[in-house]
């Protein structure tokens, strides 16, 4: 389904973000791609789907050459950047439309496929409000789903539930295995969750300044490492610390030792044996362990072990608040604060959408919304790409629609 040989990719400037990467993706798997920030994840999707060049080298996407067959690659695929592709300002069943027609769909299959795909994500009841009032797992739904719209056969999933709450990216976690086992959709997932690649890939591929480090399964990879990882913090690193972590490597039980920040990795056949000897040996140096922790091998001592340092989800944000991100670095005045609390308003809603989820409809808008005084719209001159009509102080969606229109000339 993939093929990767020898790419590289240097950016303006010189800097190499792909240094003769190779890799293969079967059809019908799921393939997740781990990798530090700058490490080019990120890269390699958007040469494999087409929105990126590449200096050599050879791609084939979904059986396609990325050079010679470009639209049958586009064709073929569904691409789901990190920040959201959809329109805040249409309703999920505009987006969706407007996706189909992309794709040059007839529009009675838009209609059908919207059927499915918002039955399938539990997305009816809000198909036809704004998606600005859509919660973040409504929103990353609505994402796949105008992804899946013409029925590709592979699947780009970039960091797909990065901001996302635990309870929210666990039932995102459900709907990618089903895509998977249920229509044989395959899918190349990069994430910085290393419980998300241990739960849904088949296979897991490690990119590290721009090649691949290591890939197998992911019970094939912590099994490589070996034995028990035992995990010390001190009260200070000083050279006394450092001393006796580079002894380590001479003792007959430790297989390997690896400094990440303050934390030392004792790699051991058999943890329970070594922490005993290792405190005394610490003890007897004068040093004092602040804390011990024994744990099997996980994905986090695999990437540890090809790339120098643990993965660390928190390293990358989600990005602003979508009015944020609208309104430019001018903030939006007292317009953004009024969609700011819209938006926490609107964020009760569930990614689970199950029966017990309040109906929202265009009547039974909150009083404050419906109230909404005319100073609160923005003044003349507040946007530098038009002015707002504000005689009106309805918040009901055919007056916005017809605002936003007007903005748009």
């Amino acid at each position: 389904m993939i093929k990767i040989t020898d790419l590289i990719k240097v950016f303006p400037g010189g800097a190499k973000a792909l240094d003769g990467l190779n890799l293969e993706v079967n059809k019908g798997e799921i393939m997740g791609l781990l990798g530090p920030n700058g490490a080019g994840k990120t890269t390699t999707i958007r040469v494999l789907s087409t929105l990126s060049g590449f200096d050599s080298g050879k791609v084939i996407t979904a059986g396609f050459d990325v050079d010679r067959e470009p639209e049958k690659v586009r064709e073929s695929i569904g691409v789901v950047a990190q920040q959201t592709g959809v329109d805040y300002f249409l309703t999920g069943r505009e987006n969706l439309i407007l996706q189909g027609q992309l794709y040059r769909m007839k529009r009675k299959d838009i209609l059908d496929r919207i059927e499915e795909l918002t039955t399938y994500f539990e997305l009816k009841e809000a198909l036809d409000r704004t998606v600005a009032t859509y919660s973040g797992g409504m929103r990353r739904k609505l994402d796949i789903a105008t992804a899946l719209i013409h029925r590709p056969k592979l699947l780009f999933l970039d960091e797909p539930t990065l901001g996302l709450d635990i309870k929210s990216r666990q039932m995102l976690w459900q709907y990618i295995e089903k895509l998977n086992r249920e229509f044989g959709l395959t899918i190349l997932l990069t994430t910085h969750y290393l419980e998300e690649a241990d739960s849904l890939a088949d296979r897991v591929a490690i990119i590290s300044q721009g090649k691949i480090q290591a890939l197998d399964t992911p019970q094939a990879l912590k099994n490589a490492i070996h034995g028990d990882s035992v995990v010390l913090t001190f009260d200070q690193v000083d050279k006394t610390v450092q001393a006796f972590a580079w002894n380590l490597k001479d003792l007959d039980y430790v297989s390997r030792a690896t400094w990440d920040n303050d934390k030392l990795y004792v790699y051991v056949d058999n943890g329970a044996e070594s922490i005993p000897l290792l405190a005394a040996i610490a003890s007897n140096e004068g040093i004092t362990l602040k804390t011990v922790m024994l744990t099997c091998p996980t994905l986090d001592d695999v990437f540890l072990k090809y790339t120098g340092s643990s993965i660390d989800a928190g390293e990358e944000e989600a990005g602003d608040e979508w009015w944020k991100q609208w309104a430019g670095k001018g903030g939006g005045g007292k317009w953004a604060k009024q969609w700011q609390e819209n938006s926490e308003e609107a964020a009760v809603d569930s990614i689970s959408s199950d029966s017990s989820t309040e109906k929202l409809t265009q009547t039974e808008k909150p009083e404050s919304q419906k109230e909404a005084s005319k100073e609160q719209w923005p003044q003349q001159g507040d946007w530098n790409r038009g002015d707002w009509d504000k005689n009106d102080g309805s918040w009901q969606e055919g007056d916005f629609q017809a605002q936003q229109e007007k903005w748009k000339k």
